[in-house]
């Protein structure tokens, strides 16, 4: 399973480096001796680095096995834990070439954010002023222990054309593209829960609990993207430095395959002395394994505004954005649940213009 998962991701790669090499020469060939009457001189090529505080949208089911609501534990959630981790931060890189002369635009970026998330709770009910293990009296306890980790990476290969539509030809623009984009997204995580739900004096049998869950999940999938990105000024020149408002919208059909895949088991056990003699037995286990893999159509949709510092060869932009994968994940235990996927918080970034 492995290697066919390797070879998928191998033909993707293999596909989009071809896509943007074939779409790159072609755009340039087009663009050739196509004049740009209101500027005469430009960067070729763009540089961008940035930066994301995001927020993200985890939807995965929870791992809640019925014997954590037992007596005295009951109303106790340890739900939160498993939550994935709320915050990224993310770090892109983009490319732009823009041939002397021409409104065309290549674009080929690359976005990247990993998190991760612990979780640990362990739990003692009041008891009647008996220590722990005072006079062999043993306390109910519940302990639980989770990890999340998430990781995303987004790839964009865009060819645009700058229309400059109404206001925005004065001192702004107006690019519409298309292109492609590929996008894969991995979750993993573990629990551990361990139970006596009932305070126990002497040697009187009793039960323990212990259940634990471990999951992989993973999106792959590229397709066709569309994009608006403009551009007005507010006020400033294009030689001494200008303050712009930028905004735009994007959107994306993706095809790939969702995967989930691990194990989950709960066990009951009785300890107690019977006669002298300690015994330990489990009365009940229960494990289930987890393997699905179904091919699915994610639909993309995403945007951002903010403001820019422009000069002749240079950029610095702070903005908000947001970018939405809609039933992109397998988020179910027992079954199949498909689940949106987000990424949306403030931004900054710095462009630097070479050639020209």
């Amino acid at each position: 399973m492995s290697e066919s998962i390797s070879n998928r991701d191998y033909a993707i790669r293999r596909t989009l480096l071809t896509g943007v090499s074939t779409m790159a020469l072609m755009g340039y060939v087009l663009s050739a001796g196509m004049a740009r009457a209101d500027d005469a001189s430009h960067p070729i090529i763009w540089v961008e680095l940035d930066g994301q505080y995001s927020q993200l949208k985890d939807d995965a089911s929870a791992f809640a096995p019925p014997f954590m609501t037992a007596s005295p534990f009951d109303g106790i959630s340890h739900l939160d834990l498993e939550k994935g981790p709320a915050i990224s931060w993310d770090s892109g890189a983009k490319i732009t070439f823009q041939p002397e002369g021409s409104d065309w635009y290549f674009m080929l970026a690359a976005r990247y954010g990993k998190s991760s998330k612990n979780g640990i709770r362990d739990e003692h009910p009041p008891t009647t002023g008996l220590t722990k293990y005072s006079n062999n009296y043993y306390n109910a306890y519940q302990n639980f222990v989770a990890q999340r980790t998430e990781s995303h990476t987004i790839l964009d290969f865009q060819a645009g054309k700058d229309f400059g539509l109404g206001m925005l030809a004065s001192g702004g623009s107006s690019v519409f593209g298309a292109g492609i984009r590929v996008a894969q997204f991995n979750s993993r995580s573990l629990v551990a829960i361990k139970s006596q739900p009932a305070n126990i004096y002497g040697y009187a049998i009793h039960d323990k609990f212990h259940a634990d869950f471990a999951a992989k999940r993973k999106f792959s999938g590229v397709g066709p993207s569309l994009s608006w990105d403009a551009s007005a000024k507010l006020f400033g020149n294009p030689e001494g430095g200008r303050i712009t408002f930028d905004g735009g919208a994007n959107g994306a059909v993706l095809f790939g395959r969702q995967q989930a895949a691990g194990r989950h088991q709960q066990t009951e056990s009785a300890y107690g002395d019977v006669y002298g003699q300690f015994e330990h037995n489990n009365i009940y286990q229960h494990y289930t394994l987890l393997a699905r893999r179904k091919n699915v159509v994610v639909p993309n949709l995403g945007g951002f505004a903010g403001v820019s510092w422009r000069y002749p060869n240079a950029k610095v932009s702070l903005g908000y954005r947001a970018d939405f994968f809609f039933g992109a994940m397998d988020g179910g235990i027992d079954s199949a649940h498909r689940e949106n996927v987000g990424f949306y918080g403030p931004f900054a970034s710095v462009s630097v213009g070479i050639g020209g």
